[in-house]
């Protein structure tokens, strides 16, 4: 019985498990590197804890077209497939990044 209380309590204290997609926007600066802003097609922007996220392209994604590093595909316009939990305080932390269209660099 002791077992079955602990193991729901531990499920109950999870984050709710969801995923979404959408663009990143406003992403910050070196300060605040572990988050990132997703905004959804409504116009919602969702802030994500990305410090423990897996990031990776999806498999669309041309292999010409990618970074050696992921992470540094996660720019201002980069189009991304986000799993996350969200905590009891709000706050979505990812547990997967996948991108799906990178923000094409522009030259001036």
């Amino acid at each position: 019985m002791a077992a079955l209380i602990l193991g729901m309590s531990a499920a109950l204290s999870a984050g709710t498990p969801g995923s979404f997609r959408g663009t990143i926007v406003d992403r910050p600066h070196s300060s605040e590197k572990n988050w990132i802003y997703v905004q959804g097609r409504n116009g919602m922007a969702r802030r994500v804890d990305i410090s423990r996220a897996r990031i990776v392209y999806d498999e669309d994604v041309p292999t010409a077209g990618r970074l050696a590093k992921p992470e540094d595909a996660l720019t201002d316009g980069a189009e991304v497939r986000i799993t996350a939990e969200q905590g009891s305080d709000g706050e979505w932390k990812a547990t997967r990044v996948e991108i799906l269209k990178k923000q094409l660099a522009t030259s001036n």
